[in-house]
């Protein structure tokens, strides 16, 4: 079986077999089917159908260029939109740790703190018990 010269340009190359209609907009695809003789090979014209859709709905052949343009611009506002919320999280990771931090400062201070204050009263304690056992023994 072979292609005519319409589907030819249609597919972009010759091909000899079976009409390569997988390619082809619905359409187009109805009009290479209707071409086709009974004896297997394609007309040399096809069929009006080929030239307009089946039906007024019918969608037109999509722009793939368009369409992946489009795409990556969509992909790359998404990951752009992403790494933002990404950026955010972080700064407020670092935000938590930061006060995380400076809480463990404070709180360390703080034992620190009741630490001396504890070691001085432990001595206070000791020298009382000194200044006390000299006024027994003095009695």
């Amino acid at each position: 079986m072979t292609i005519a010269p319409a589907a030819e340009r249609a597919m972009g190359q010759r091909q000899v077999g079976r009409a390569p209609t997988g390619m082809l907009h619905p359409s187009a695809r109805a009009g290479l089917l209707a071409a086709t003789a009974g004896d297997g090979s394609v007309a040399a014209q096809t069929a009006p159908a080929a030239a307009a859709p089946l039906d007024e709905t019918g969608e037109p052949l999509p722009d793939t260029i368009a369409a992946a343009r489009e795409l990556a611009k969509r992909t790359e506002l998404l990951m752009i939109a992403q790494h933002r919320r990404d950026q955010l999280q972080q700064l407020r990771l670092d935000r938590m740790k930061s006060e995380f931090d400076n809480a463990q400062a404070v709180r360390a201070e703080f034992l620190r703190e009741m630490n001396v204050l504890r070691d001085m009263a432990l001595e206070q304690q000791k020298k009382d018990d000194e200044v006390l056992k000299k006024r027994i023994a003095m009695i």
